[in-house]
């Protein structure tokens, strides 16, 4: 078991920060006598904020320009590539003022990365390129910007937790890393540029390899709560792929009277009204361990060793809110389409005790959260009406692991699971589910469980 899973929590009452810890990272916090005086930094972002959004609005008049007779097409060409250059020019100079600005607070261990990205953003403010993948390009280090700016404004660095601080250290180390790889290695200076030009999958796989990092933070700051989606929404309201899979607030439930079949229960998922006295965590509390989550969580993609883990284990004596935890992290990735299910058992409700229900709700709650999950759930209950009534492991894999297998692989955003206070079901049925979770529901591609 323990190859599969990751186990946080805390073995008593009290502050929750400290008796709560997750495994501490390499990276050391640098202290607030290192950091710059609270002012300068918050000249920096305010200026950075204020390019960044001249940036932004000058690249959304340029993605639609105004239709031109035939006669002017040359002109307007070169009307149009000047005023992309002069949008590049405002979007670089905002990212090295945030980055400048975010330097002095960056963790040791990735201040060197930060330092060094300044210099490498010179070699794209060269760049006159208008070809998509550098144009892609660009638009990533606008999306670094923003992220940056969005998790620090308003505060005083003095005052930004470690994990904060060395989350945006991950990040711009991550995207200096691809940076690194895709440009400086080649060359220096505007020969990097032009030959990395010429290589389309170099610049492909760096936007790739950029919004995974980009995604990590994303997930792993808003399950944290340090981001409000609010924001992130904004910064990605022109933009498709991930981005608006991730922040975008989708209507996909699926109706079929084929799932009323399915015998789920309606109490064990997180927002019904039997768990309403549970209260999600109040803004600014258990941050540490819910970035701990978050990072976990969004590394699906990125596959590190620390967090590869397919099952993180919340564990702690009774009454230090392991179960707040557990449906603020539901609420939370629900809010962003990453929640795939959730089961809050109870010794207090027969039917949150018991087995018997366990599966079917699971494909309930698939089947709801997106509508190419109903329909394939659908097909396979229609195929294989007995399966409802099997034993549970010929239940997941009829109704669940083989209709799902291919659409999940094809997830761009990681889906959770949130499985809470597993030790309230009665025995047997609490280890036959647990040998369901590190068996089958562990080995869904894309798919993480919480369990508590």
């Amino acid at each position: 078991m323990s190859g599969a899973t990751e186990t946080h929590g805390g073995n008593t009452a009290g502050d929750s920060e400290r008796n709560t810890p997750i495994p501490s990272r390499t990276a050391t916090p640098v202290g607030a006598s290192e950091s710059r005086p609270s002012s300068g930094t918050r000249r920096f972002l305010a200026k950075a904020e204020k390019k960044i959004d001249k940036g932004i609005d000058a690249l959304r008049r340029l993605a639609r320009p105004k239709e031109k007779g035939t006669g002017s097409r040359e002109a307007s060409g070169a009307s149009t590539a000047a005023s992309t250059d002069k949008t590049w020019a405002i979007v670089v100079g905002a990212l090295k003022m945030t980055l400048a600005g975010a330097v002095p607070f960056i963790p040791g261990p990735f201040k060197g990365p930060a330092e060094a990205l300044l210099k490498i953003i010179d070699v794209f403010e060269q760049a006159k390129s208008n070809k998509e993948e550098m144009g892609d390009l660009k638009a990533r280090c606008v999306l670094l910007n923003e992220s940056i700016v969005n998790v620090i404004k308003g505060q005083d660095e003095r005052l930004l937790s470690a994990e904060l601080k060395e989350s945006i250290g991950r990040l711009v180390k991550g995207i200096h890393d691809t940076f690194l790889a895709t440009v400086v290695k080649y060359s220096t200076g505007i020969a990097a540029y032009v030959m990395v030009e010429d290589n389309s999958e170099v610049i492909k796989d760096a936007n790739q390899k950029m919004d995974q990092i980009l995604q990590c933070f994303w997930i792993e700051n808003l399950i944290a709560g340090v981001l409000v989606l609010s924001d992130v929404r904004q910064t990605v309201k022109d933009q498709e792929g991930w981005m608006m899979r991730l922040c975008a607030t989708i209507d996909n439930h699926f109706k079929s009277t084929t799932l009323d079949k399915l015998k789920h229960v309606p109490g064990a998922a997180y927002d019904s009204h039997e768990l309403a006295k549970v209260n999600p965590c109040f803004e600014g509390t258990r941050v540490k361990l819910l970035a701990g989550i978050g990072r976990w969580m969004s590394n699906t993609a990125l596959e590190e060793l620390e967090t590869r883990k397919p099952i993180y284990v919340l564990d702690g004596i009774a009454g230090i809110g392991k179960s707040t935890v557990a449906k603020t992290v539901a609420q939370r990735a629900a809010a962003i389409n990453s929640l795939g299910a959730t089961f809050f058992f109870s010794r207090d409700h027969a039917d949150r005790q018991q087995a018997a229900g366990f599966v079917h709700t699971i494909a309930y709650q698939l089947a709801c959260c997106d509508a190419s999950y109903g329909k394939a759930i659908a097909t396979a209950i229609d195929d294989h009406p007995d399966s409802l009534h099997k034993v549970m492991t010929h239940q997941f894999c009829t109704l669940v692991a083989e209709p799902l297998n291919g659409m999940l692989k094809q997830r761009v955003t990681p889906l959770v699971f949130v499985f809470d206070a597993l030790d309230e079901c009665a025995q047997p049925d609490g280890s036959d589910i647990l040998s369901l979770i590190i068996t089958c529901v562990s080995q869904l591609p894309n798919v993480k469980t919480l369990k508590h």
